[in-house]
Order: C-alpha cells, then sequence, then structure tokens
C-alpha cells in the first residue's frame, strides 16, 4: 500500500492514505487469495493475522453465531463496526457480526482502529473495518472455487457476471460443509457429546445502472441459511438472513459527490439449548430445555454529500438512520417435557447528523475536525411469561462525538499522526430483554442498562525505510477510558447479568513491519500489546483490577509469501495470543497459543490453478473458549484441496 493509495472508511470520502491519521492496514485481494483463507466466510481466520486485530478464538466456521464478533484497540466486542460495501454487517438485534453473509469475491479489507463514533455512530465506538467486494465490470467472466477436505469439509463458490457500458451485473453462490470434531476435551467428554457440524449456502447478486459517466444505480442482495450444531444432538441453531440494499453515487465534478443508500435486512433466528445431566462435567444424558426463535428486521439508510469550500479542502456532510424491530419467543422444557412460553420484544430506532473537514492546512500538515450528534430511542419493549407481563419503560439518549485528528509529513519517508476523540455504544435489544443459556449457565439481560461512553486517544509513526518503499513500518499506541461499559458480571456458580461497569481502560501499542525482500519474497511481522482492565466498580472492589474478557495482552503475527503467481507461490503465516480470560472474575483463563497456518498454490495456466491449504498444521489442540466449567477447544487442524479457475 503507498501513500497515494485511497481508503474510504476512515473519513467516509476517499482519502490518500498518507493523509490519514489513522492507522490504517489494507488487505488487497492478492493477499487474500494467497493467503490459506480465501472465503469470504473465513474473514475472521484471516483478520487473525493484523496486529491489534482479535477476532473471537474460536472461528466463526464452528462457533455460535451469537458468539461471533472482533474486537479493536482491545474494547471488547461488539464494539466494531464491520461494513460490506457500505452496509453494516452487525446484527442489528444481538451486534455479533455475521461473517457468513461476506460473498467471496472480496476486493479489500481496510481496517481502521480507533473511535470513530464521530462518523458511524454507535456501532463504531472501537473502530471501523470495511470489506469491499469486486464490482461488475463490462465484459463477462466466470469463477469457480471447489475445495475439499479433512473433517468431510467441503467449499463450493461460483462468481459470474456480465457487463456493458450502461448495465453490470455479477452474480455469486457459496456452498460450505464440515463435520467438524467434538469441541469439548477428551477429559471432559461423555456420551453426549458429538461433532460441532456446520453447513451454510449463500446466493448473492449485484446489479448496476450507469445512466451517465457521473451517475451509478446499485442494487445488491443476498439470501443466507445456515444450521449447526454445538457437540450434542439437542444443542441446535440454524439462521435464514435475507438482505437488500440500493444505492445511487452521483459525481458532481469539481470534487462534489452525492452518495445515498438504502438497506433491509430480515432474519429468523432458532436456537435450542439443552441441559446436560446429572450434571454438566457428568455428561451421560441430555434433554431438551429451550427452543427459542427470533425474527427482526433491520432497515436503514443515509444520504451523505461531499465537496470543498476553497479548494484543497474536503467537505463531509451527512445523515443516516436505523431501526431495529425484533421478538425472542422462548419455549420451555423441563426433562424433556413442554412447561411454558416467554416473550421478550422491542424496538430500536437511531438517527444521527455529522459533519467532518479535511483541511490541508500546509503542504505538510492535514487536520480534520468532525462532528456527530445521535439520537437514539428503546421503545415498545415488553416481556411476557405465564405469571406476568412486564412493560419496560421508553429511553431516549442524545449524544454528540466530536473528533480531531490531524497528520503530519516529517520526511518523504516519514509520518505521523494524531487523534483524540469521544464515542457511545447504545445497549442492544439482545442486551436489554434477552437471556439464554449453556451448558447449564444462564445469562440475564438487563433493561436498566446506560450507553457507554468512551474518552480516546491514539498517536502514529509509519514510514519507509528505503526509497523503493519495499521496507514499511508502523508504531502506533492508544488510551481509550470507557464509562459505564457493559459487561456479564457472575452472580454466582451458574449465572451473570449484564451490567454497566464504572470505568474500564484500555491503553496498548502496535508495531507493524512490511519488507518486499526481492520481487518473488515478502515478509511481514507484527506485534500489538494491549492492557484492558476495569478500573473502577463501585459496590464490587474486588473486580477491579481485573482484565476485561476476551482480550489477549499479547499478540504476535509472522508471514512469508514466495514464488510467482504464474507458477508456484507459498504463503505461510503464524500466529501467537496469549492467555485471556473468558469471565470478568478472571477465574475462567484460556492459556496462550501458536498457530501455524499455510496455502501452496500452483498455476497449470492461465487462469486455472491448484490450491492447498492447511490450517493449525501442527494440530496444536489448545481451548478457545469457557462457559461456565465446560471448555471448548479451537480450530482443528484441516487440510483443503481444490481447483480454482477463472477466464
Amino acid at each position: 500500500m503507498t501513500t497515494d493509495e485511497v481508503v474510504i472508511s476512515a473519513t467516509r470520502t476517499a482519502e490518500p492514505i498518507g493523509q490519514s491519521a489513522a492507522s490504517i492496514t489494507v488487505l488487497t485481494r492478492e493477499q487474500i487469495e494467497r493467503s490459506p483463507y480465501p472465503g469470504g466466510h473465513q474473514l475472521d481466520d484471516l483478520l487473525r493475522s493484523v496486529p491489534g486485530v482479535q477476532p473471537a478464538t474460536l472461528s466463526s466456521r464452528y462457533n455460535h453465531p451469537t458468539a461471533q464478533s472482533v474486537t479493536l484497540n482491545g474494547l471488547g466486542t461488539r464494539r466494531t463496526l464491520v461494513l460490506l460495501d457500505g452496509v453494516p454487517l452487525n446484527d442489528g438485534f444481538g451486534g455479533w457480526i455475521n461473517w457468513g453473509l461476506i460473498p467471496n469475491d472480496i476486493e479489500r479489507v481496510e481496517i481502521v482502529p480507533g473511535g470513530a463514533s464521530n462518523l458511524y455512530g454507535t456501532w463504531a465506538m472501537g473502530g471501523v473495518i470495511h470489506i469491499i467486494t469486486t464490482p461488475p465490470a463490462e465484459g463477462t467472466g466466470f469463477k469457480v472455487d471447489s475445495q475439499a477436505g479433512t473433517l468431510s469439509t467441503y467449499q463450493q463458490a461460483l462468481n459470474a457476471r456480465y457487463g456493458t457500458d450502461r448495465f453490470r451485473f455479477s452474480i455469486g453462490y457459496r456452498w460450505f460443509h464440515t463435520n467438524g470434531i467434538i469441541p469439548v476435551p477428551a477429559y471432559q467428554q461423555g456420551p453426549v457429546d458429538r461433532t460441532n457440524d456446520s453447513r451454510h449456502e449463500l446466493l448473492n447478486g449485484r446489479l448496476a445502472w450507469l445512466p451517465s459517466s457521473r451517475t451509478t444505480l446499485d442494487l445488491s442482495g443476498s439470501l443466507f441459511r445456515e444450521d449447526r450444531t454445538f457437540g450434542t444432538s439437542l444443542s441446535l441453531a440454524s439462521r435464514t438472513i435475507g438482505n437488500i440494499a440500493l444505492g445511487l453515487h452521483s459525481d458532481q465534478g469539481q470534487g462534489g459527490r452525492w452518495e445515498s443508500k438504502l438497506f433491509a435486512q430480515w432474519q429468523t433466528f432458532r436456537n435450542q439449548t439443552s441441559q446436560i445431566t446429572p450434571s454438566p462435567l457428568l455428561r451421560l444424558a441430555e434433554f431438551r430445555n429451550l427452543i427459542q426463535t427470533i425474527p427482526s428486521n433491520d432497515f436503514g439508510g443515509s444520504l451523505q454529500w461531499t465537496g470543498s469550500l476553497w479548494g484543497p479542502d474536503r467537505l463531509v456532510l451527512g445523515s443516516d438512520a436505523r431501526t431495529i424491530i425484533a421478538q425472542a419467543t422462548d419455549d420451555l422444557f423441563s426433562s424433556g417435557g413442554f412447561t411454558g412460553q416467554t416473550l421478550a420484544r422491542g424496538h430500536q430506532l437511531g438517527w444521527g447528523l455529522f459533519g467532518e473537514w479535511i483541511l490541508p492546512a500546509t503542504e505538510r500538515l492535514t487536520v480534520t475536525p468532525s462532528l456527530r450528534a445521535d439520537w437514539w430511542k428503546n421503545y415498545n419493549a415488553r416481556s411476557e411469561s405465564p405469571t406476568a407481563t412486564t412493560v419496560f419503560r421508553d429511553n431516549t439518549v442524545q449524544v454528540v462525538n466530536p473528533k480531531l485528528s490531524a497528520n503530519y509529513v516529517l520526511t518523504e519517508n516519514v509520518r505521523a499522526g494524531a487523534s483524540i476523540y469521544q464515542g457511545f455504544r447504545a445497549p442492544t435489544i439482545n442486551e436489554l430483554y434477552r437471556g439464554f443459556g449453556f451448558s447449564g449457565f444462564s445469562f440475564l439481560p438487563n433493561d436498566q442498562l446506560r450507553p457507554e461512553r468512551l474518552t480516546g486517544t491514539e498517536v502514529k509513526l509509519e514510514g519507509n525505510l528505503f526509497s523503493d518503499r519495499s521496507f514499511s513500518w508502523r508504531l502506533s499506541a492508544h488510551r481509550d477510558e470507557v464509562k459505564d461499559q457493559i459487561l456479564f458480571l457472575t452472580q454466582g456458580p451458574t449465572a451473570a447479568q449484564r451490567q454497566n461497569v464504572g470505568r474500564t481502560l484500555s491503553t496498548g501499542g502496535a508495531l507493524d513491519l512490511s519488507y518486499q525482500v526481492a520481487p518473488l519474497l515478502s515478509l511481514s511481522f507484527g506485534y500489538a500489546y494491549v492492557d484492558s482492565a476495569i478500573t473502577s466498580l463501585p459496590g464490587a472492589q474486588d473486580r477491579e483490577g481485573k482484565r476485561i474478557p476476551n482480550v489477549s495482552r499479547n499478540q504476535l503475527t509472522a508471514g512469508m509469501t514466495g514464488g510467482r503467481s504464474d507458477w508456484v507461490t507459498v504463503t505461510v503465516m503464524a500466529r501467537y495470543l496469549s492467555r485471556q480470560y473468558t469471565d470478568d472474575l478472571n477465574l475462567q483463563p484460556v492459556a496462550d497459543f501458536v498457530v501455524l497456518d499455510a496455502s501452496l498454490q500452483h498455476e497449470l495456466r492461465k487462469g486455472l490453478r491448484l490450491v492447498l491449504n492447511g490450517e493449525n498444521l501442527t494440530d496444536r489442540h489448545y481451548i478457545a473458549t469457557q462457559t461456565g466449567s465446560i471448555k471448548t477447544l479451537g480450530s482443528p487442524l484441516l487440510i483443503m484441496g481444490g481447483i480454482r479457475a477463472e477466464y
């Protein structure tokens, strides 16, 4: 990535990366295709190679949908906005990331850590990850990716496109299946345990109409269906998700541009859990204890204008809105027999206005002030049970989040950047009203939750060691303090409830190195350190100083890619993640581990390639997470081979 190339996530408009104060990482199409994780549904696995990015330690291919997440700057899960072509991938109901909705035709991925509520509102308190797919183009094209491997794992993906100078369309389809492994370690297994198999299908399409050289109307949509089991016959989940997006882009000349987008998503999520008997640790039998059905609707839109006041500057003004309507119906069972039904539902509506001025103050200094005002409301919320009905009070939140950034070019090859910002995150409907359980452990909602408020700073120093820019480096650091952060606080041996924590603090830094040793060999290395802890919790001082769950202090990544793309290429990736904890009391540690992955590709002829990918090549058995007393193993050794054809 050179300083002349552009990104759009950091400022909601095209901006040369060398002018941005943010510590931006860009994964290109070539990097993605050469990696062991080329599929869109594998993106969370690929992001583990980026210092400072911590997805859930268990791959989304094996993980429960509600546990699929990503953390930036150590702020914890559900605080990073993930966009797919400008549309949120964060589930509107629960905030988790729907990684399976990502198609295989990824053009690039932009990763921007640090507070971004100044432009994106509640979903982006910890940063933004923007996934940009390949737009339909003129001409015809076809791509097939067919792979099979161990653990009865299969992946078939098809993409086709056709376009003229005015009309262009593309269509894609992916089918994935794996038997997985028995997720419980051998020393905890019992007769009830089985593999955590997973399968999904994704159909996606995109249509573009260009009525003029300056205007594009873009229509896209997808249909996603998945079925999963979670290590026992009665622990199941399925989802059906349909979405559609309509975008209009119009260039006005002299840097002026109008952009608008509307999106809608419809989802039905079914979740079944079981009770292990006689206890979670003595796993002799199970019976169904809950069937949960959650239909949800998610609608939103945005309007944005980009222009100039006096020439080299850029002004961005815009507004966006999003509304979520959801309901959770629980069918309750005891010893397998139906005992009753409960219901929880709620509506959430958010609206924001934002503005940003990208000002080249001098030839070397770019200053970017920005501001966003948000209005959020929770309403029409209620819960029903056989014995009572509760109507929850409506709640309205109004917040303003500023940010000031500066980027200074010290020399031709060295740049410095700094930002100071505020952010916020409103609790989701899921956090407010939905409870759930796993392996005899209950997680309780809390309708009294308050929004989180963030105050943070970030600095960076980056550059190129040589004039040919073959060796790039970056040092970055951040300090983020959160008031009223929402965490699960343990209530006893079998339950935890979401509560606001007085204050938490996340401080850390990262080092990124990239070296193009020769035309046929490139190396990369990264290290990230983050200390995220509870600093104040009135009434529960025993938790002060405890680390934020699901955040590791130390992260090391290393990579090597060698060979010629028209013959043979080899990519090797290694990563280390230090100990983390899955609970607020830090009594459930997840030990550190090292994982080695690789990809070997051979081009038979132009457009036809043999692919051999390996994950966890040393077959390291490590714990990825823990719920109550039950541990879950991480991703196993997986070897996949196949053919990739494109013309």
